[in-house]
């Protein structure tokens, strides 16, 4: 694994972290890493290009057996391939599982999340409830009996739409929290969703745990996974949800009739990775280890934030300290003071905090330091 010589070329390729802002800002917002993928994956679109026909697709046996080697090895979680559900994406899939459950009219989220945990139950006209997040050591984590009081609210069907590993902030949940966050779901009638895109990118060697795992198999629960962050394959949408208990799963197969499917050619990427891509992984974990802890070097210099990035992703979360009185506030956004500075992080806003931002820290570390050298001098202009 290499970090790409020349990123700023990636302008080049209409690409949505490089191009969508001015070329003065260093972009560090969307999770889109600044490497290239596997050898692997030009292997496969080689042999695509070779073979030159590009019609109509279906999933190949190979790539079920694959995600079953694949969670066994590296999750240990024995999966019966037929609960596994194909998708073209994990956000999409969060929207597919809603719609196939009309009955259901309110939904838990946390708050902090990705922007798509408020904006999808919010797009399908459903009431909220929120699970309030405070910021630890480990990552934003539920302040305590928050989801409990939120399972409480719904007064008819619900589903809990929860991230594991979290975005932001990189928590992996513990094999006990979840238990009791399914016991609880079991208690209240509540359809169990958790996005575990996250699931391969633990910087710290501790074991992620799949939700899916730890339901009784008549619990309904949809798990969803990805290889497209871990791999930096995002362009070949393809996901697959996990669901155990066959009522769920025949709703969710029946929803997706008239929908996107996934492609012949991010069938056969998704594969390759899973199968052949771990040791450009290793090399990728130790890159993100090294950068995570060139952020954590940069935050201590910065007592006026408070940094995390928990366990998992390469992703930090930035927001003022309980100390800080030298930050503006109101109109002039964390997010803002680092854009006058010329570096573009993802504004707080979406993820339900106005003041907070995030970084991503998958970059080239030359391009790392400069950012976070631009972002320290902009800081000092406060002091």
């Amino acid at each position: 694994m290499h970090w790409h010589p020349d990123p700023t070329s990636r302008r080049l390729h209409a690409s949505l972290k490089w191009d969508t802002y001015p070329e003065t800002e260093l972009p560090l917002w969307v999770a889109d890493l600044d490497c290239a993928p596997p050898p692997c994956v030009a292997s496969v679109i080689q042999r695509s290009l070779d073979h030159g026909v590009f019609g109509y697709g279906h999933e190949p046996r190979s790539f079920r057996d694959a995600w079953v080697a694949h969670l066994a090895t590296r999750h240990d979680w024995e999966i019966d391939p037929d609960w596994i559900v194909p998708v073209a994406g994990v956000v999409p899939a969060m929207r597919l599982a809603l719609l196939a459950h009309p009955d259901i009219r309110e939904v838990v989220v946390p708050n902090l999340a990705y922007p798509y945990f408020h904006a999808i139950p919010e797009q399908a006209g459903l009431i909220t409830h929120r699970v309030e997040l405070t910021q630890t050591p480990d990552g934003l984590l539920p302040v305590t009996g928050a989801l409990e009081s939120a399972l409480n609210q719904p007064r008819g069907p619900s589903a809990l739409l929860w991230c594991n590993p979290h975005n932001p902030g990189g928590a992996m949940y513990s094999h006990t929290w979840l238990t009791r966050a399914l016991e609880r779901a079991r208690d209240t009638q509540t359809l169990v969703i958790s996005d575990e895109i996250w699931a391969d990118l633990g910087l710290n060697g501790k074991p992620h745990v799949p939700i899916g795992q730890l339901a009784e198999p008549d619990q309904p629960t949809i798990t969803l996974m990805a290889a497209t962050k871990t791999f930096n394959v995002a362009g070949f949408p393809c996901a697959v949800a996990i669901i155990p208990e066959s009522d769920t799963r025949h709703r969710f197969e029946r929803i997706l009739h008239a929908m996107p499917h996934v492609t012949p050619l991010a069938y056969q990427i998704t594969e390759a990775v899973l199968r052949e891509g771990w040791s450009w992984h290793a090399a990728l974990i130790e890159a993100l280890i090294a950068n995570r802890d060139r952020v954590h070097s940069w935050a201590s210099e910065h007592p006026e934030l408070t940094v995390s990035t928990g366990d998992a992703s390469f992703l930090a979360w930035i927001e003022r300290s309980d100390s800080s009185q030298t930050l503006p506030t109101g109109q002039n956004r964390l997010a803002d003071v680092f854009v006058r500075g010329g570096v573009r992080l993802s504004d707080g806003r979406p993820f339900g905090d106005p003041e907070a931002c995030r970084l991503n820290f998958g970059c080239h570390p030359t391009t790392l330091h400069k950012a976070l050298d631009r972002m320290h001098q902009v800081l000092e202009t406060h002091h």
